[in-house]
């Protein structure tokens, strides 16, 4: 009996340890600088399974690779912030016809099919300037909801955040300086401007209605041909239809904006902060902060049900959804660089690897900056990155990390491994994806 009592606690003992050691392991991970990230999701459209959909949107995991900034303002209907034909004239927006629907129905990206988006980035602005959006990004940055309270503390989150940007050796040689490592992390006040906002739209089609459309427009196409070449433009309308028409999509479409927060705007914001500290009667929602509009991208997913899925139909509606926010995300990262997120890679046994994969779009071959963080000498503010290597995805191990993939498949991995002299590199390394 003692002896079994005695395995017992070395069982729990090495577990214990086990767990500390891992615990350790990823504590020893460096964090890194983000962007800080916001989103909202654009409701209201009647479309088959628009509440699977819309519950699938409440499942999607935060991006991890930026600063959760969400606040309590995450949705809006867009029928609140209908243009009037005052602001259509005044804004010079030009309806869209039916022509200019149809006329992008076979590319990848066709959500103007089904429902037209010329306007929604109008209509986003006049929902972003109603809720003073701008400001209260900025609110949560330096906690005004608490500016009332007893210990109000004004830069918890931007030296949380702005440590991250400043090396091992700046933080020592910050600590023998009369500034010290307090004003090392005030420098965090430069991450304000990398705060970012993204509006998704989500819709669920059938692809029957949109192969008909397309069948429309190139049977009208042929139909001005004669003799042969009509008719085999229309066997080709035809062949195209019965390919495409099976299934649903799920379509997705994102605007992106960024808060523009200049050197100026900080210091009338300073201003206006220290007057109210001071007691005086001071609104500082009245500051004029605004969004800088980064662009719009598409994605959309096949959507099929198989009698051999274990899935149910919800299920796989939940799944694409999903898959498919990710999808979007990714691409806007590819198309605009100050959306780019930056990751830390991992050095093993003179590999490289980093905790990014099929999530992130990757199928072998991506070319990958390897990034040395570069502080000012006076204020050890991170003032920037310097390139020293370049490493390319190897295409014989990319980690799926997609939504549901531990469903799919078993794998035994949980990074992506890079090509490259790993000889140089160290762990905790920045990587971010070249164009």
């Amino acid at each position: 009996m003692k002896t079994n009592q005695k395995i017992l606690l070395l069982l729990v003992f090495l577990s214990a340890s086990s767990a500390t050691l891992a615990q350790k392991k990823v504590e020893e991970m460096p964090t890194y600088q983000r962007s800080s990230l916001h989103n909202i999701l654009i409701i209201g459209d009647a479309f088959e399974n628009s509440d699977i959909v819309a519950n699938a949107y409440q499942s999607w995991p935060f991006p991890d690779k930026y600063n959760d900034h969400r606040i309590d303002l995450n949705s809006l209907n867009l029928s609140d912030y209908k243009l009037s034909d005052d602001e259509i004239e005044k804004l010079g927006i030009k309806k869209s016809g039916a022509g200019k629907l149809i006329s992008g129905a076979a590319s990848d990206a066709t959500a103007g099919i089904i429902a037209d988006n010329s306007q929604v980035k109008f209509e986003l602005d006049k929902f972003i300037a109603s809720k003073k959006l701008p400001f209260e990004m900025v609110s949560k940055w330096f906690a005004l909801d608490q500016f009332d309270e007893e210990n109000y503390n004004w830069s918890n989150l931007i030296k949380e955040r702005g440590a991250y940007s400043a090396s091992e050796k700046d933080k020592k040689v910050a600590g023998t300086t009369v500034r010290g490592v307090g004003e090392l992390k005030n420098a965090g006040v430069n991450l304000i401007k990398n705060t970012f906002v993204v509006f998704t739209k989500l819709n669920f089609v059938s692809n029957e209605a949109v192969a008909l459309v397309i069948k429309g427009v190139s049977d009208a196409a042929a139909n001005k041909l004669s003799g042969m070449a009509r008719d085999l433009a229309l066997k080709a309308s035809e062949k195209t239809y019965t390919k495409t028409r099976e299934g649903y999509s799920v379509w997705t479409t994102a605007w992106l904006y960024r808060l523009d927060w200049t050197d100026e705007t900080y210091a009338k914001f300073k201003k206006l902060f220290k007057s109210k500290k001071n007691g005086e009667n001071v609104d500082l929602s009245a500051l004029d902060i605004n969004f800088e509009f980064i662009g719009d991208e598409k994605a959309t997913s096949l959507v099929t049900f198989s009698l051999k899925e274990k899935r149910t139909e919800q299920q796989i509606i939940e799944l694409s959804t999903v898959r498919n926010l990710d999808k979007v995300y990714s691409k806007l990262q590819k198309k605009y660089e100050v959306f780019k997120p930056k990751s830390p890679i991992i050095i093993e046994d003179g590999k490289i690897f980093a905790q990014i994969g099929m999530k992130e779009g990757l199928e072998g071959g991506e070319s990958f900056e390897v990034l040395e963080e570069i502080a000012d000498p006076e204020t050890y503010e991170m003032i920037g990155y310097k390139k020293i290597a370049t490493i390319k995805v190897d295409k014989k191990q990319i980690w799926d990390n997609r939504f549901g993939a531990d469903e799919e498949n078993t794998q035994d991995i949980n990074k992506t491994l890079f090509k490259g002299k790993a000889k140089k590199l160290s762990t905790g390394m920045l990587i971010m994806q070249k164009k």
